[in-house]
C-alpha cells in the first residue's frame, strides 16, 4: 500500500463504493483483501450504506403444493423501487435448492436475512443467516429443544441485531404440551442463538406469562422483537397484548393493544413500517368484519395507537405485505394474489403475482458486507458473488484463490484508478498495480 494513501483514507474511500465494486477490489492485493474482510471495515461500510437507499427492493414469495410431497417453489427477486412489481433486475439463486422442506423468512436486518426451515414449516430445527449481496450463508446449528429431544412442540422465532454487542441474534420460544396436549399450561422454554458466540444458550428466569399465537410473525424494532400474544384462560384468538423481547437485555416486556381489539376474536399480527410498530387485525367473517391496520405513533405509548384504514371483509384481504413510498399498501388476498390498495381512493388493484399468502415478503435491500468474513454454509455453486466474481478467483493447487482472471483484474484496476483519482495520488495506481502483478505471478489470496 502506498505511503501516500493511508489505511484510514483507503478505508474511507472504499467504504463509499457499492458492494459489487468492493468484492472486485479484494483481488487488487493481499493488503486490500485483508482490509475489506476485516470486521471493522465491514462495520464501517455498514454505517455508510444503512443510511443510503439504493432504490432496490428484495421480494420473495413461494408456491406450495397442497398434496404430497408438498414441493415448494421459492423465488427471490430484486426490483427497481419505481417499477415494482414489473421489470425485475435479477433473480437470486434459491439458497437451499436441495432442501425439500418449507423455508420462511423470519426477518432481516442490515442486509442479513434469517431463514428457517423444517417439516411442514412447523417443527423447525434448522435455520441460517443469508446475505444475498455477498452470496454468503451461515448455517445455524441445531437448537437444544427439538422434536427428537422433547417431542411435539410449538415455537415462535424472532431475529434482530444487538447494537450494544454488534451481534445478530435469533430468539426461540418453545411451548411444550401437558398431559392433555394443551400448550398454554407449561411455561415456555426460551433459547437464543448468537452469531458472535456461534451457539445456542438457554434464557433463564424468563417470566413470559402470555401464549404467543401460533401463526404470529415477529417484528423487529428498536432492538426488540415483538409478537401478538394472549394470556390464558382467555382462549385462542383473544388478543391481550404485544409481547416484546429485548435482544440487548434479553428480557420480556409487554405493550397494550387498542382497547377495541382486547379480548376479541381476531387474527392479529404485528409489522414494522417506516420506523413504527403496526398492528394488523382481521375480525370474524361477518358483515361487520374487516381488515384493519393500526400504527403506534409513539413507540411504547399505548395511547398513541391510530387506526390507518379498514377494508371490508368482502375484499378477502388476509395479510399486510408492505407499505410503498407512494402511499399505496401491498396486501395479499385469500386467493394468494398480491394486490395494491390505495387508502385515499379505497381502490384495490390486483397484480399478476400469485403465491402462498404468508410467504410474501418485500423490503428495501440494504447492501452490506455482513457475513463476508464468515465461512460459507453452502456450496460455491449456490453462493457465487455478483457477476461471477468468486468464480474468477480461481483456486490454485493449494486450495487458495488468486486473482488470475484478466477480466477481474481489469475491473479492479478501473476501480483503483477511481480511488486514486479521489485521493489525487497517481503513485497509488502504479504501486498497487505492481503489487497485484506480483501476486498474480506467485502469491495467493486466501478467501477462506
Amino acid at each position: 500500500m502506498s505511503d501516500h494513501l493511508t489505511r484510514e483514507l483507503l478505508e474511507e474511500i472504499l467504504s463509499r463504493l457499492p458492494v459489487k465494486s468492493i468484492l472486485i477490489c479484494r483481488c487488487v492485493s493481499k493488503t486490500w483483501y485483508s482490509l475489506i474482510t476485516n470486521p471493522s471495515f465491514i462495520a464501517h461500510h455498514l454505517k455508510k450504506t444503512a443510511a443510503r437507499n439504493i432504490g432496490i427492493l428484495f421480494f420473495s414469495y413461494s408456491t406450495r403444493a397442497l398434496v404430497w410431497p408438498f414441493k415448494e417453489n421459492v423465488r427471490y427477486l430484486l426490483y427497481p423501487d419505481e417499477s415494482f412489481p414489473a421489470n425485475p433486475i435479477e433473480e437470486l439463486d434459491y439458497p437451499f435448492k436441495d432442501l425439500k422442506r418449507f423455508v420462511d423468512i423470519v426477518g432481516s436486518c442490515n442486509g442479513v436475512f434469517c431463514l428457517s426451515y423444517g417439516v411442514y414449516g412447523k417443527y423447525t430445527d434448522g435455520a441460517a443467516l443469508w446475505n444475498p449481496s455477498v452470496r454468503k450463508i451461515v448455517n445455524i446449528p441445531c437448537p437444544n429443544v427439538t422434536f427428537t429431544s422433547h417431542g411435539f412442540y410449538k415455537q415462535l422465532l424472532g431475529f434482530g441485531f444487538d447494537s450494544a454487542t454488534d451481534d445478530y441474534k435469533l430468539v426461540r420460544i418453545v411451548y411444550l404440551p401437558d398431559s392433555n396436549f394443551k400448550f398454554d399450561k407449561i411455561p415456555p422454554l426460551v433459547e437464543i442463538y448468537s452469531l458472535r458466540s456461534r451457539g445456542w444458550r438457554k434464557v433463564d428466569n424468563n417470566d413470559l406469562k402470555y401464549v404467543i399465537a401460533d401463526l404470529s410473525t415477529s417484528a423487529f424494532l428498536n432492538g426488540t422483537c415483538h409478537w401478538v400474544a394472549t394470556k390464558p384462560p382467555n382462549g385462542p384468538g383473544a388478543c391481550d397484548a404485544i409481547v416484546s423481547f429485548s435482544l440487548g437485555e434479553e428480557v420480556f416486556g409487554e405493550m397494550e393493544v387498542p382497547d377495541c381489539l382486547v379480548k376479541k376474536y381476531h387474527f392479529i399480527d404485528v409489522a414494522v413500517s417506516d420506523g413504527s410498530l403496526l398492528l394488523v387485525a382481521i375480525t370474524k367473517l361477518t358483515e361487520e368484519g374487516c381488515f384493519s391496520v393500526w400504527k403506534m405513533k409513539e413507540y411504547g405509548v399505548p395511547g398513541s395507537w391510530t387506526n390507518l384504514f379498514n377494508i371490508s371483509h368482502l375484499a378477502g384481504i388476509r395479510r399486510l405485505v408492505a407499505f410503498r413510498q407512494s402511499g399505496e399498501v401491498l396486501l395479499a388476498n385469500i386467493a394468494g394474489v398480491l394486490v395494491f390498495y390505495d387508502p385515499k381512493t379505497e381502490e384495490i388493484s390486483a397484480t399478476e403475482i400469485l403465491g402462498n399468502a404468508r410467504s410474501f415478503y418485500l423490503d428495501t435491500l440494504v447492501e452490506s458486507l455482513v457475513l463476508l468474513d464468515e465461512a460459507n454454509g453452502v456450496s460455491n455453486e449456490h453462493s457465487a458473488s455478483h457477476g461471477g466474481i468468486d468464480k474468477d478467483l480461481q483456486k490454485n493447487s493449494k486450495g487458495k484463490k488468486i486473482a488470475d482472471s484478466p477480466t477481474i483484474l481489469n475491473e479492479a484496476n478501473e476501480i483503483l484508478e477511481e480511488v486514486a483519482s479521489s485521493s489525487n495520488s497517481q503513485i497509488v495506481i502504479d504501486e498497487a498495480n505492481e503489487e497485484s502483478k506480483e501476486e498474480a505471478q506467485g502469491e495467493s489470496i486466501s478467501t477462506e
